[in-house]
């Protein structure tokens, strides 16, 4: 069975390996539009391409980024005027007042730098708006063969959730006015479509991440009381169930207290926490490896891990705004997408250590994980309780990014069942503990054979 899950997790790593990657979101010609619908408000941004914004000024904002910071400072004032000018949005009853913000940003990309700037409608809404007219003639108006696009970033109704790479429309030459629609999807659509942002918070939130691994580390890992032998099937199944009970329970109840705004910690004070919780479960797992008696803390340890771990979902859930437009659906719909994600990172962990865990491999793998993910947390503690900038997301990126994750993870599985394989040709598999029902029953007495005579 193990081969065939094996077999079948590595086709599918192929077929995702094979699979066109999406482009760079900024073509370097086009400016957009990102406009996001609230229960409680419109607002969003604009992204305009820096050297034709210089153009349509007549003045110079630079090619490097650092400099092109302090020009789109020095115009700050000519930019906002220009945005105004060249912008508007309204509703059945009227004009909307927009607001531009006073700070003005650059944003590199592969194409070039683009001048940022973020805008708030200031108009009270009885209920979100699903219409609304959009004029925007930025850069085509110096320009005509230029145009823009038009991305509707945030919207429960049309379900889409920091959509940045799907355009709704286009402003051309003729064409900067133009008639906004939304709506069209169900509550299962976007219940659907935040589902997904919660399987990437722990995707890509990586400390959120290790947490699971390093819970289901020494859940699988940590040997039988005798530590010549591992635990039976039966015991291991009952280890790595309480463990995750434990970490979803914790990790559910500060979610939702986080995220329906019972709680408002700081996002710095929640990053300090989690990392402590990242340290904590993985300094846990190598005491167990060498005290296997310790094991039996496991649920409360783990349960208080998953309380910090819940606190950096909860996070995450309003870094998104999900609770700005229908909060407890989306809390709901972000919370089922979460336990999918810790179901399939835990899944290929213990399929991986459970490849391991019998083989003379098992110790290494155990002392080496337990290390670095205690180191990982480590250094986010002292990064995030100094207000530092060390390079820790470098070194933990490549575990974050589909589908290079997925592909680690296949490479992982198949080294293991490799080792495996060796340690059982050699016959030095490690022994499966088994009940000790014969010692401990009461001896029999002996039957008499009959001898004849």
């Amino acid at each position: 069975m193990i081969r065939f899950l094996t077999s079948v997790f590595v086709s599918i790593v192929v077929i995702v390996g094979l699979a066109p990657l999406g482009a760079d979101a900024h073509s370097g010609k086009q400016s957009y539009l990102y406009i996001s619908i609230f229960d409680d408000g419109v607002e969003g941004r604009i992204e305009m391409p820096a050297a034709d914004l210089a153009a349509a000024l007549g003045d110079d904002i630079p090619a490097n980024a650092p400099a092109a910071r302090a020009a789109v400072a020095e115009l700050t004032t000519p930019i906002r005027e220009y945005v105004a000018q060249n912008f508007a949005l309204a509703g059945d009853s009227g004009d909307w007042t927009v607001t531009l913000a006073d700070t003005i940003s650059i944003l590199p990309t592969e194409n070039g730098l683009y001048v940022v700037i973020e805008y708030v409608v200031e108009n009270d809404f009885d209920r979100a708006p699903d219409a609304f007219t959009a004029d925007f003639s930025i850069i085509i108006e110096n320009d005509e063969n230029k145009d823009a696009l038009l991305h509707i970033e945030d919207d429960w109704a049309s379900a889409e959730f920091n959509n940045g790479e799907r355009p709704l429309l286009g402003f051309s030459t003729g064409q900067t006015e133009q008639r906004v629609n939304l709506g069209g999807a169900s509550t299962i659509d976007s219940m659907l479509a935040i589902r997904g942002l919660g399987t990437d918070a722990v995707r890509t939130g990586i400390d959120l991440m290790l947490i699971v691994v390093a819970v289901a580390l020494p859940a699988v890992l940590v040997p039988a009381a005798r530590r010549t032998h591992v635990v039976s099937r039966p015991d291991l199944a009952r280890r790595i169930g309480s463990a995750f009970v434990a970490l979803i329970a914790g990790h559910s109840i500060t979610l939702w207290l986080v995220g329906s705004g019972v709680i408002t910690p700081s996002t710095r004070l929640v990053g300090v926490l989690v990392a402590a919780g990242l340290t904590t479960v993985a300094v846990f797992g190598l005491i167990a490896f060498w005290r296997p008696a310790v094991w039996s803390l496991s649920p409360t340890v783990i349960a208080i891990v998953g309380l910090l771990q819940g606190l950096g979902l909860g996070d995450l859930f309003l870094a998104d705004e999900l609770d700005r437009r229908r909060p407890l659906t989306s809390l709901l719909a972000f919370h089922i997408g979460v336990e999918i994600a810790l179901a399939i990172v835990a899944a290929i962990v213990i399929v991986t250590l459970g490849l391991l865990r019998r083989t003379r491999f098992a110790t290494p793998a155990a002392m080496v994980l337990g290390l670095a993910l205690a180191g990982y947390g480590a250094a986010w503690f002292f990064e995030r309780l100094g207000e530092s900038d060390w390079p820790i997301e470098e070194v933990a990126n490549p575990l974050r990014v589909w589908p290079r994750n997925l592909v680690f993870a296949a490479i992982a599985i198949a080294v293991a069942a490799g080792l495996r394989h060796w340690d059982a040709r050699a016959n030095r598999l490690r022994p499966i503990e088994q009940p000790e029902t014969i010692a401990d029953s009461p001896p029999q007495p002996a039957t008499q054979e009959t001898v004849p005579q």
